[in-house]
Formats: structure tokens, sequence, C-alpha cells
């Protein structure tokens, strides 16, 4: 049986917006909050936005968007930048904030939050959930911020599918080598990068150094890394790779 042709009606950022809607919530009702499991700024993601402001990116794919801290972090940094997010949003972060904000370490990351505001935020996300919270906190950014409510690595081929190709991919999700290998497979000019550098699995291992080191390796490339976050860098061009032979002259 022959393959059905593609539909140019699923391809382009057009009609991914079309079939990847914002719901209807009463946005603005509730003041958008900045949460971001960064230590307060300290998990070193200048390097990101480094590396995007470097190759001029427009487009990025960030995988484990959370309730949008670092989705803010790169749209209030570049206004030309378009962010897809992949997130489920699924179940509810409520308690896991609660948890968070008690912990000896993690707390760093709501220092900036008053007692009083963190409950307001776990009010909240019991109330709403996660995904009308966290679109809330991007809602200023509604027309570059395009919400993919999708698992990956299935997000990704699903992007590719619809002829989408992001210049740079975060991945912040679950510490799993699939991401990594799948997202260079069907982007391999996207430059890769993510979160949990420093985070340890059950058996305390360093899970995702484990898998970037790896992928670095047979890939040829080498990683940039600072505090929680990683960025994979590729081999630089020869002279002969950056700029093809002149074509000859006929007769």
């Amino acid at each position: 049986m022959s393959t059905p042709p593609k539909s140019r009606i699923l391809a382009g950022l057009p009609f991914l917006r079309r079939d990847n809607p914002w719901p209807e919530f009463g946005y603005g009702e509730h003041a958008p909050f900045d949460l971001s499991l960064d230590g307060n700024g300290r998990s070193g993601r200048e390097i990101v936005i480094e590396a995007i402001k470097a190759n001029d990116v427009k487009l990025m794919v960030e995988v484990g968007c959370f309730l949008g801290g670092s989705t803010l972090q790169w749209l209030r940094a570049f206004p030309q930048l378009t962010v897809i997010g992949v997130d489920p949003w699924e179940g509810n972060w409520a308690a896991y904030i609660e948890m968070v904000a008690n912990h000896p370490i993690q707390s760093r990351s709501v220092w900036h939050l008053s007692d009083q505001q963190i409950e307001e935020i776990v009010r909240r996300l019991r109330r709403h959930g996660n995904f009308l919270t966290a679109l809330n906190n991007l809602r200023l950014f509604k027309e570059r911020f395009i919400p993919v409510r999708r698992y990956t690595p299935e997000a990704l081929q699903y992007l590719f599918e619809r002829e989408i190709v992001p210049e740079l991919i975060y991945i912040d999700a679950d510490k799993k080598a699939d991401d990594l290998y799948v997202a260079h497979k069907l982007f391999p000019d996207a430059i890769l990068c993510g979160d949990d550098w420093l985070w340890p699995d059950a058996d305390g291992v360093l899970i995702m150094q484990k898998h970037v080191n790896e992928f670095a390796a047979k890939h040829g490339m080498t990683v940039e890394a600072k505090r929680q976050t990683w960025l994979l860098k590729k081999p630089a061009k020869s002279a002969g790779e950056e700029q093809p032979p002149a074509p000859q002259a006929a007769g």
C-alpha cells in the first residue's frame, strides 16, 4: 500500500499554533511569578543565553518547561526568539513546590519568594493545575510561545513530521539518553543543551553527565558545562567544508 502524500496544512509554525492553541483562561486575574529551579539564578544557564546570542537563534524547543521560569529567561532576553515548549504538564506540582520550599538545598530556588507567595502558588496549582498556571506566567509572550503537550522523544518526531526545524533544543526532562539521540537524528544541525548536569539518580550516578559524555564521544563533540547546565559543541569545520569549491566554467 502506498503512503499517502504529506498534507501541507500540517507544515510550519502557523499550523503548529493552530493545532496547539492556548486554552481559554482568565489570564491576568492572577499575577505571574518566576519560579525556575535554578538555585536562584546560579544554575549556569548563561551558557545557553550566550549560545542563543552567538548563533542568532530564532526558534528553539524547550523540552520540560515546568512553570515557565526558564522559558521566561529566554523570551525576555531575545525579542526575536520563538520557543516551542514541550511538556505534558500532567499531574499537579503543588505538593512538589511545598517540598522544594522546605528542602535544605532546593529551597534556594524559592528564596526570592515570600512564604505567602509560595502558599499562593500552591493554592493556584491546586485550583488551576500545572498547564494553566504555567501559561498564565507566560501570557505576555503568547505570540512567541507555542505549548505542545506531549512527551519526548515522540514530541520531537511530531515536530519533524510538521517540518519544524529548531536551531536549538534545550532538554530538561526525564534524564534519558533517547532524547539526545532522537534530537540529533531528526535535527542534526540543532544546538543541543540542557539541565541536570549535577543531578544524581537513585544510585548516586550523575546520569545526565553519563548520557551527554557518551553521546559527545560517539559524535566527536565536546561538552561545555557550568553548574547544572550543559551544552554540546560540534567540531569546527575545515575551510573546505565551510566553503564548497566554486563550479568549473563550461567549455
